[in-house]
């Protein structure tokens, strides 16, 4: 059997985790102006648009386990940008909320999140961007079948008109 449709610069698999590393390195640089890491930032984005959430809720959204996710949180505390609250319902459950140097961070941040955007998107129309974005919340769902912890937007899948939950894709 032939495979040339495999070649790397064929692959849909090779060039998108090499556009997302690229995209990565060229972020990376931007922040790192501000004194933040990729390790944190991740974090930092989730708590920025849903504020209070748990340990354990935080690392499902950031899709990390263990040691890693513990590590970042700590850094997150140590570094002044999150708090630890006792949950006022369960006693069992810590909730972390950012300080306001943390919601500080955020109009920091994003210019460069919007920068980077703008550079890696040039050339797209509106259309071709909403289609990027569906298709590779489609791939992410196909490869993980069970649900990721975020909520996601209700999108209608083109050609069948049935409103597709997009949460683990």
């Amino acid at each position: 059997m032939n495979y040339d449709h495999l070649r790397l610069e064929e692959t849909v698999g090779f060039l998108l985790s090499d556009a997302a590393r690229t995209m990565t390195r060229v972020f990376t640089k931007k922040i790192a102006v501000h004194g933040i890491g990729m390790g944190i930032f991740q974090f930092l984005r989730i708590l920025w648009e849903e504020d209070g959430l748990t340990q354990s809720e935080l690392a499902a959204r950031a899709r990390m386990k263990g040691p890693s996710a513990v590590a970042a949180i700590k850094e997150l505390e140590w570094r002044g940008f999150v708090r630890r609250v006792d949950d006022r319902h369960d006693r069992r459950k810590v909730r972390l909320f950012l300080t306001a140097e943390g919601r500080k961070l955020y109009d920091v941040v994003m210019p460069d999140i919007e920068a980077v955007r703008q550079i890696m998107l040039a050339g797209f129309s509106t259309a071709e961007q909403n289609q990027l974005k569906h298709m590779l919340r489609r791939m992410r769902r196909n490869l993980s079948p069970e649900p990721i912890g975020t909520a996601a937007p209700k999108e209608t899948a083109a050609g069948d008109g049935r409103a597709r939950r997009l949460g683990s894709g």
